[in-house]
């Protein structure tokens, strides 16, 4: 527990600086390095699977994807479809099994999607609705991740009974992430009330709720991964947390939904 802490931290007052300060293209620079870590993680996942993706393609067309979304050199249709023909390529062109070229074709496509949109999608959160705007939905969006994470955990842990998904989360309880939600949405109420009272509540409650309710999807949506790979984490890079795709898990899935629904609300 005290590594835990520890490394939060270091990590959140880190994490916190990027978004505040960081301009557009550095943004861009450090979700590139957290995507690349993650894939790292994700193909270690795969082979502990059996599945032999081809990290070199995954980490290219990550970056591709990535920097294509933002600078628009291609229409992202065009985009989406050469990565699709590439992973085609590169799956006929392997010596292996064919059984094993398709399945490593599979492997390398979610790979780049999972990471690679779901990731790109925090930079227009944060700059696309105005310098002020969007710094504040996506702190809120961190304040009801971290602490429904918080929440979730320290709950679960002390009077979690009922099993919540035992068979992709054996730990995760009910109990838990009943907390996780009342608590997210508790810290986004407090950041309307004290710093952001611009903000509408009622938006700012309905996000809490739904960004919760995704956050934790996502981090079944990872634990499904680590259960088919037997692995209780992604690896051991984050003393007490283990990888990076653990502690982004559940931003994974949040992101494109508060993205979602801050487009429907000042369209």
């Amino acid at each position: 527990m005290l590594s835990r802490i520890a490394s939060a931290l270091v990590l959140a007052p880190a994490v916190l600086a990027l978004v505040i300060f960081a301009k557009p293209l550095y943004l861009l620079a450090f979700l590139g390095l957290v995507g690349t870590l993650c894939l790292r993680e994700y193909f270690h996942l795969m082979e502990k699977m059996a599945l032999s993706g081809q990290p070199c393609l995954g980490y290219a067309g990550f970056w591709i994807l990535l920097t294509g979304l933002h600078w628009k050199y291609l229409p992202w249709e065009v985009l989406l479809a050469g990565i699709l023909i590439s992973c085609f390529l590169a799956a006929m062109w392997r010596e292996n099994p064919m059984r094993d070229r398709v399945a490593g074709m599979m492997v390398n496509l979610l790979g780049i999607l999972y990471l690679g949109l779901f990731l790109y999608l925090a930079l227009p959160l944060r700059y696309e609705f105005g310098e002020k705007l969007g710094l504040h939905w996506i702190l809120i969006l961190l304040a009801v991740i971290w602490t429904g994470d918080v929440a979730a955990l320290l709950i679960g842990k002390s009077v979690g009974r009922t099993l919540f998904s035992p068979e992709i989360s054996p730990n995760k309880t009910n109990e838990g992430a009943v907390a996780g939600l009342v608590a997210g949405v508790a810290a986004a109420a407090a950041l309307q009330h004290f710093l952001f009272n611009e903000l509408p509540l009622a938006h700012v409650a309905i996000v809490a709720l739904l960004i919760g309710m995704v956050g934790q999807l996502g981090d079944l949506a990872e634990s499904m991964l680590k259960r088919a790979a037997d692995a209780k984490d992604s690896s051991d890079l984050i003393p007490g947390h283990g990888g990076v795709l653990d502690r982004v898990d559940s931003l994974l899935f949040a992101i494109p939904v508060l993205y979602f629904y801050l487009l429907r609300l000042y369209s």
